[in-house]
């Protein structure tokens, strides 16, 4: 159980009350939404961030799973890890690759693209820095503008495993995929 109750409208003064209808347009927040809808205009700021990161960037539905996928397990985020998992595979990631991810193994090195982005993200995310050799693999894997895109996809999932984390979200009853170990 979350340690944060559910949001209700009425708990909120009137002027946050637009904020949190905005948010609630779509449906009830969940995850990390279930935390910052706490927060009615940090919230629906965050909506266009979020939509735009998760599904408008000109990168393939492959490798922004996978940079989600390489946040959660860096993070060791379970609620993501879970969220996205089976939609990584789905979009083309290596069943071998989120295996490995995901029980912390060492990482096949096929497909290429793939690695260069996971190692980038590993290596930043855990030692918050990147070397020469694999941001270079990363810029020659993607490009610049799709590089700077893809880290700050992992940037807001790392925000999201840390909102998750700090506020208890539990994992949903019915799991989509095996538990990332922690």
């Amino acid at each position: 159980m979350s340690r944060l109750p559910e949001a209700q409208r009425e708990d909120f003064p009137e002027e946050l009350r637009a904020a949190f209808d905005a948010v609630h347009a779509n449906g009830k927040p969940i995850g990390p939404g279930s935390v910052t809808i706490h927060s009615p205009e940090l919230a629906r700021l965050r909506l266009p961030v979020s939509g735009y990161v998760r599904w408008n960037m000109d990168v393939d539905a492959q490798y922004t799973e996978l940079a989600i996928l390489v946040a959660a397990r860096a993070l060791d985020c379970a609620y993501v890890w879970n969220a996205h998992a089976v939609v990584a595979a789905e979009a083309g990631v290596s069943q071998l690759l989120i295996d490995a991810l995901r029980d912390d193994q060492p990482l096949p090195t096929e497909p290429t693209t793939q690695a260069a982005l996971t190692n980038f993200g590993l290596e930043l995310i855990r030692s918050h820095k990147v070397s020469d050799a694999t941001y270079q693999a990363a810029l020659d894997a993607f490009g610049t503008k799709a590089l700077v895109e893809l880290t700050s996809l992992m940037g807001h999932y790392a925000q999201n495993a840390m909102l998750v984390a700090a506020f208890d979200v539990t994992l949903p009853e019915k799991l989509n995929a095996p538990i990332l170990p922690v």
